[in-house]
């Protein structure tokens, strides 16, 4: 079974205004079906490394793999539309947008037709069910709640069924019940072969997962 994502002496460090080293020889190997959590102090570099897996910052060394294919500039926008989902922690949702147009847009980037009816629209609605949200389909996203708007990222995060979803803390600014609702849709989407890899101060969320890392001192350690 090949791994869906593969790191290989992952570096990185910031120049300005002086020379800061951020992460220094990551290796880290994601199977099918595996969950991760990546833990540490603040500053450590956790995010950083979190954006460099899904292709949405370039390491100063190292290589990244994803579904056999060494990310790229060629590649790097066709594997992050077909092959990853990124739910952030601050949501990053289009606010005068729709929840179901938040949902879309990555097969709208993708050139897919997302009018009612296509596929893309059909899946966009059966996601937001899936998270219990299918009433505010319409509703702009400046007027849902937290809980709300972190649920239409992760359905957006699903849109284009990726094999791999990157979670930077996303439960950190929610109440328990809904917290927990996003674990639970984080976890049932591991079962189904994928993988998730995430970004969390939540200790017990951390206890939950197939394998957790520590980043400490630009390292990765099994936590």
């Amino acid at each position: 079974m090949a791994p869906l994502l593969k790191a290989n002496k992952i570096r990185k460090a910031f120049h300005y205004p002086y020379h800061t080293q951020i992460l220094n020889g990551i290796d880290l190997t994601v199977m099918p079906g595996e969950s991760v959590a990546i833990v540490g102090r603040s500053g450590e570099g956790k995010s950083t490394l979190l954006q460099i897996l899904g292709t949405l910052e370039e390491p100063c060394e190292g290589t990244v793999h994803i579904c056999n294919d060494m990310v790229s500039k060629k590649n790097k926008t066709r594997i992050r539309n077909e092959e990853i989902g990124f739910v952030f922690q601050s949501f990053h949702l289009l606010e005068d947008y729709t929840a179901l147009e938040n949902v879309l847009m990555p097969a709208m980037i993708g050139g897919r037709s997302t009018v009612k009816g296509s596929p893309s629209y059909k899946r966009g609605m059966e996601l937001l069910a899936h998270v219990g949200l299918e009433e505010r389909a319409h509703f702009q996203s400046k007027v849902l709640s937290g809980g709300e708007k972190q649920r239409v990222a992760l359905a957006r995060a699903m849109c284009n069924d990726p094999k791999i979803i990157f979670a930077d803390e996303p439960s950190g600014n929610l109440d328990s019940q809904t917290a927990e609702l996003i674990h639970q849709l984080l976890f049932s989407f591991v079962k189904e072969g994928k993988a998730l890899v995430l970004v969390t101060h939540d200790k017990e969320l951390a206890k939950r997962v197939s394998t957790c890392y520590e980043l400490t001192n630009h390292m990765l350690e099994l936590g």
